[in-house]
């Protein structure tokens, strides 16, 4: 089955991360660029979770998740081993239109969690629709390697072209060609560094 990628706004919306570990963390990691509210429920957690708690960035609660933790939630992340429990949240997410993620387990998923490259307002997600998450993070790898570090300045500056221009086809075809020459002169310093 194909996953449609939607970018969404998480900023200020609840998200539950179920676990404390590794993988917890990393999921944790990526979602902080995109300032939801964080709940972490876990008996035990990493210390880069600890150091979130302390800082104020998350909320802390150190036991067995109990499916009340849930009600309020946005998104949830399941990443604990369990597949009861995967079954258990995703069924209680489905029943409350909740989107759910059990890490590693299609089957008890309402999303995939893409492997993600930012670059200041430039996001791109990578998936496999779950089938092998370690090529979506091996082309992750690879896109931030081609990518310039200077994405956002160019961002900005298309920004401020696109806002000076009127709406319509005439601007969309301006756009595409100052984007191609930036992307054009971009491309041939890669070239030369290699």
């Amino acid at each position: 089955m194909l996953y449609f990628p939607l970018f969404i706004e998480l900023k200020g919306r609840q998200v539950v991360v179920i676990g404390g570990g590794k993988v917890a963390s990393r999921k944790i990691e990526k979602l902080l660029p995109f300032e939801p509210k964080i709940r972490v429920v876990a008996p035990r957690v990493s210390s880069y979770i600890e150091s979130l708690e302390r800082e104020g960035r998350i909320e802390l609660i150190r036991r067995k998740v109990r499916l009340k933790d849930l009600s309020d939630a946005f998104m949830v992340i399941v990443a604990v081993d369990s597949l009861r429990l995967q079954e258990r949240v995703y069924k209680y997410c489905l029943r409350k239109g909740i989107h759910c993620n059990a890490v590693d387990s299609p089957d008890f998923c309402t999303f995939l969690f893409p492997a993600l490259v930012l670059r200041g307002s430039l996001v791109v997600g990578v998936s496999t629709s779950g089938k092998v998450p370690a090529l979506a993070r091996a082309v992750r790898e690879y896109l931030e390697t081609c990518l310039p570090d200077n994405l956002e300045s160019l961002i900005e500056e298309l920004e401020t072209l696109r806002k000076s221009l009127p709406k319509g086809e005439e601007r969309a075809e301006r756009l595409m060609q100052v984007i191609k020459e930036k992307m054009n002169t971009i491309l041939q310093r890669l070239q030369k560094s290699i």
